[in-house]
């Protein structure tokens, strides 16, 4: 049995029941494996969940670094994060939403939620600030924006990859305040380049 089995396992239990649910026992029990192996990995179930917490924390930062690479060939476009948001799958949201419920009775995890938020922020603020927005506006689009996205998470909205591109073009004049380039049309469009579907079980090697 691998770490990342542990993880993997402790990652679903969160999801279904909460960090309350996370206990080496009953995560054995379903493994079906012994405390011996939990304890080859990990030295304690803090330790565990700070793996736990760092497999979400860094699957973000692959995705906002991915995006500064081709922002540093093609300049900042919202369409790059949308082609990320678009393509999440169901599992994603869920520990998502799972790792923000922890963070309420855990300071460690509220600031690495934080952490993450600011630094999505951030990114985003970068696509108003070269569409000649004030420092302001663009800090205050680039949260209505985020918060758009998280708001997707939280309400567990129900629309497919068809309706969400199909809303994509009203997304981009509502929120740059602009007509969208060709790069959305190619999106909506099923012609940009593929992109690996963000999906919990891969979020750290994204």
């Amino acid at each position: 049995m691998r770490r990342e089995d542990w993880i993997g396992a402790a990652r679903d239990a969160l999801v279904g029941t909460g960090i309350d649910g996370v206990k080496v026992d009953r995560l054995a029990r379903e493994m079906k494996v012994t405390r011996g192996s939990f304890y080859w990995h990990f030295e304690d179930f803090s330790d565990l969940c700070d793996a736990l917490l760092h497999d979400w924390e860094s699957g973000n930062q692959a995705e906002i670094a991915d995006i500064r690479i081709r922002w540093s060939r093609s300049g900042p476009n919202l369409v790059d994060v949308f082609a990320i948001w678009v393509d999440e799958q169901s599992d994603f949201l869920a520990f998502d939403t799972a790792i923000r419920v922890w963070g309420r009775k855990s300071p460690a995890v509220h600031a690495a939620t934080r952490r993450i938020d600011d630094a999505w922020i951030a990114l985003l603020k970068e696509i108003f600030v070269v569409e000649g927005y004030s420092d302001l506006d663009s800090f205050v689009r680039a949260r209505v924006t985020y918060f758009t996205q998280i708001g997707y998470y939280a309400l567990a909205i129900d629309e497919d990859r068809e309706e969400r591109l199909a809303l994509a073009p009203a997304y981009y004049r509502a929120l740059v305040g602009k007509e969208p380039d060709d790069r959305l049309d190619a999106l909506v469009g099923g012609n940009a380049a593929p992109r690996r579907k963000r999906s919990a079980k891969s979020t750290a090697s994204a």
